[in-house]
């Protein structure tokens, strides 16, 4: 499902593949459908998680589909992925990365190792209401695992 060579772009127009987005020990995807939120909003909302992560040597991206455009390249998304000063907010500008089209309401989650094998997966129906319970506690036992 996920292609991790395909290029993507970053908040800066540069041209990235996940491997490259990769930390030392790892990688955690989020991937974004199309209602699925706003970039800005993501990186607030998992900002604790995302700094302890990056601590532990492990990156989180949230990648979007090529018709998000508007969700990462927003003033606020932007402003909030060069605080992070390191690739978070990706987009998928050719259309191959997700393969099909991710569904509208959704997360495709995907836990890399430093190889960049996925080694877990979660999807999360963003209409459940407590999808960023879910996701949390998929962050934090990647964290329990990395530390």
């Amino acid at each position: 499902m996920i292609d991790v060579d395909v290029p993507l772009l970053t908040h800066e127009s540069k041209r990235v593949r996940l491997r490259d987005a990769s930390g030392a020990r790892g990688l955690i995807a989020v991937g974004v459908g199309r209602a699925g939120g706003r970039g800005f909003q993501m990186l607030h909302r998992f900002a604790a998680l995302g700094g302890q992560l990056d601590a532990a040597g492990v990156n989180l991206v949230f990648v979007y589909p090529e018709q998000s455009a508007r969700h990462v390249r927003d003033a606020l998304s932007v402003m909030a992925a060069r605080y992070r000063g390191k690739p978070c907010l990706l987009l998928d500008e050719v259309g191959l990365f997700f393969g099909d089209t991710p569904p509208l309401q959704a997360h495709c989650v995907m836990r890399f190792d430093s190889h960049m094998t996925c080694i877990e997966t979660l999807a999360i129906a963003a209409r459940e209401a407590e999808w960023d319970v879910r996701l949390s506690e998929f962050l934090a036992g990647v964290l329990a695992d990395a530390v």
